[in-house]
């Protein structure tokens, strides 16, 4: 029987976390509070080097309280662990997921799995967490809004999914500010519609490195005919950030209260109240890795169909 602190019912398991700093606005302490929450021990955490695990162990014990190991290395720590979380900077993505593959181990990573130059090699480990049977999760939660989108704009059920977009407040401006949050609206992409890798038409606003704001649009094919696809960037360097999205131009906003109560509100007004987006994807990886995919989780061929549509836009865009 599940308690309160183990909602999954059965002892709890553990959990690693590479790279649990929050160097570059990094999401580590976020995962770990989020699993704490969710029954799972946080076992130890790795980082850049000794001294930064160190003291990102120390840190995270003391918000969590609790005792937090520092491990010298991300092998040595998914060898400790039932999961591994990857939350690095993206061009260090690669190492945590090798040292999951390595000790046969799930890998809940940040997104994106990889970074552009990396492609070929994360095609190759998505390959290989699919052929031993290891899961693998990319820390996308957009889709977990679509049923309050759904909810709240219920005409959508009538016809095929004809344009998808996204807006995104990213901290960083200029090109990291596409990297970063492209993965978020391919994922949303994926799961409002059936969709094909060819990608084409694809323009942004301000290419500049310094830009503020800027507007990627593409069209992606699938079955019911093309897609097209659009994602709205401002900059905004503090919490809460501005997020909305869109399917066929329905559209709902983001609304942060107090405490992080989150909820969605149509054009209308009308409103509806969701649970945080990264709790709930926790409580799906746990239910996952419990009880088989009862709840929806992603096959190793929609997380290569990400990559490479991500690929072809950043290529696309130069």
């Amino acid at each position: 029987m599940a308690t309160p602190g183990n909602p999954h019912g059965q002892q709890a398991r553990r959990v690693g976390i590479v790279g649990a700093g929050r160097s570059r606005q990094g999401l580590g302490p976020f995962l770990a509070r989020a699993f704490a929450a969710d029954g799972w021990r946080i076992v130890g955490v790795s980082g850049r080097d000794s001294a930064g695990a160190a003291r990102a162990a120390a840190e995270l014990g003391a918000g969590l309280g609790q005792p937090v190991a520092p491990f010298a290395s991300a092998r040595e720590l998914a060898a400790a662990v039932d999961l591994l979380v990857v939350a690095t900077p993206v061009e260090v993505h690669l190492d945590g997921l090798e040292a999951a593959l390595g000790a046969g181990v799930p890998c809940l990573c940040e997104k994106p799995l990889v970074g552009l130059a990396q492609v070929d090699a994360g095609l190759r480990c998505i390959a290989e967490f699919g052929r031993r049977g290891i899961p693998l999760f990319e820390n996308c939660q957009w889709p977990l809004v679509l049923p309050a989108l759904h909810a709240l704009h219920p005409e959508l059920a009538a016809g095929p999914v004809r344009s998808v977009a996204m807006g995104l407040s990213p901290s960083l401006p200029g090109r990291a500010m596409v990297e970063d949050s492209l993965s978020h609206l391919l994922s949303l992409l994926q799961a409002a519609a059936t969709v094909e890798a060819n990608v084409c038409d694809v323009v942004q606003r301000d290419a500049s490195p310094t830009a503020e704001r800027n507007l990627v649009e593409f069209t992606v094919g699938g079955p019911a005919g093309p897609i097209d696809v659009s994602l709205h960037l401002q900059q905004c360097p503090t919490q809460p950030r501005p997020a909305w999205l869109a399917v066929n131009g329905r559209r709902i906003d983001r609304r942060i209260g107090a405490g992080y109560a989150i909820s969605f509100v149509a054009a209308d007004g009308r409103e509806m109240k969701v649970r945080d987006p990264l709790h709930e994807l926790v409580y799906r990886v746990g239910q996952s890795l419990s009880h088989g995919p009862r709840e929806r989780t992603e096959a190793p061929a929609d997380l290569a169909l990400r990559l490479r549509l991500y690929a072809a836009v950043l290529q696309a865009l130069g």
